[in-house]
């Protein structure tokens, strides 16, 4: 049975046969592949492969080891044969191995990827990697212990508190500096600080991350000084705008300001906007909301009387359409649908306006035709049931072996 995968980050043919090879009906970009020499020509059977950033053929006799392998003087001490290693990946040593028993150990390393030595072994470490392909190892070499941390990570005051020695922090994901982090701790617990993936910081952290920041793959996200960096969707009534008094934000998620949002509540809450998304208003208040949102990345999507907002997914049919009474503005950031019972005139009736953020499903082409005079922002798609690309496979995979 053939089988469509989206992308890969590494695909590895290592163990790969024809027959697994060209089960692959189509498979996406590839961001790595390995291979051995016994399996290169299989290399040539990707033929409905998307892009291939690179690909890297372990040499013959190697071991290969694929995510993080860390190496203790244990290790080194009961090496009695040659140890030859190929790392996809990260290697750490550890820093209570000797430069005596690195040197006495008989281990080729060949490394693509980031290898963190203790000082004392930097130089030998580096003597000792082997160039094979296009391998590509990064040596880093520590002082203290590195930190790995992954995924989502909020850096406190706590956090820091919880080492008792410098921190050498590697960080892959996302991490946000909290805004009330002791930057005077920071600097005396942080020794570095690399970054794989995305960095969150306030504007008056700048100079101290940015001293401590040896590397990163990624983007630094500043928040300007005296914004409130909201992370989530922010849905504002008459009653509840009352919490912000004069208030900036800096978001990249929806805000949404109900009906009942007066133009002096309004003005009393919020005194500026950064935002990357869009933000759902009343026409009475639309002026005003121009003028509180310098970016002009900000799109910013008014209603007359009613609006409908969908985030998720939601099927609506006819009579809930009906239902509504009067023409509403309809915004979609998920998926809407429209039952097969939805007709021309049910369109008429209920739609004011559409804002399509993500997108729209209907029964007939007609159904789509009629729909095009309501968009007025199109950053979606309508799509026609029957004819939407159907996934019969696999969605996006970090690593595939074969």
């Amino acid at each position: 049975m053939s089988r469509i995968i989206e992308n890969v980050g590494m695909l590895d043919l290592t163990q790969a046969t024809e027959e697994t090879v060209t089960s692959i009906e189509r498979i996406g970009n590839v961001g790595l592949v390995i291979y051995r020499a016994e399996t290169a020509h299989l290399l040539t059977l990707l033929k409905n492969a998307g892009n291939i950033g690179k690909t890297l053929e372990i040499p013959e006799g190697h071991r290969y080891y694929s995510g993080t392998l860390r190496l203790d003087e244990e290790y080194f001490q009961l090496l009695e044969q040659p140890d030859r290693v190929f790392v996809n990946g990260t290697v750490i040593i550890d820093k209570e191995v000797s430069l005596e028993v690195f040197q006495n150990g008989t281990l080729h390393l060949v490394v693509n990827g980031q290898v963190y030595a203790p000082r004392h072994l930097a130089g030998a470490v580096t003597a000792a990697l082997i160039k094979a392909g296009g391998a590509s190892a990064e040596i880093h070499a520590y002082q203290y212990e590195p930190r790995f941390e992954s995924g989502k990570v909020q850096l406190n005051n706590a956090y820091l508190a919880s080492s008792n020695e410098p921190m050498e922090l590697v960080l892959n994901g996302i991490v946000q500096l909290d805004k009330e982090l002791d930057m005077e701790q920071f600097t005396a617990r942080i020794e570095s600080i690399r970054v794989n993936g995305k960095a969150v910081i306030h504007e008056h952290q700048s100079p101290y991350f940015y001293e401590k920041l040896k590397t990163i793959n990624g983007l630094v996200e500043v928040i300007p000084a005296g914004f409130e960096y909201v992370t989530k969707p922010v849905r504002l009534n008459a009653r509840t705008a009352r919490r912000f008094k004069d208030h900036k934000l800096y978001t990249n998620k929806p805000l949404i300001l109900e009906a009942d949002v007066t133009r002096d509540a309004f003005s009393q809450a919020l005194s500026e906007i950064q935002s990357t998304s869009f933000i759902i208003c009343s026409e009475e208040i639309e002026d005003l909301v121009w003028e509180r949102c310098p970016n002009l990345n900000t799109e910013i999507v008014s209603y007359e009387r009613l609006f409908v907002f969908i985030n998720g997914e939601e099927t609506w049919s006819r009579d809930q359409l009906l239902a509504l009474g009067q023409p509403a503005s309809f915004i979609v950031d998920g998926t809407l649908t429209f039952d097969d019972d939805v007709t021309e005139e049910d369109i008429k009736a209920s739609l004011s306006s559409l804002d399509l953020f993500g997108e729209v499903v209907v029964g007939e082409k007609r159904i789509k035709g009629i729909l095009y005079p309501y968009l007025r922002v199109n950053n979606g798609s309508i799509i026609v049931k029957g004819t939407e690309e159907a996934l019969a496979g696999i969605g996006n995979v970090g690593m595939l072996s074969l």
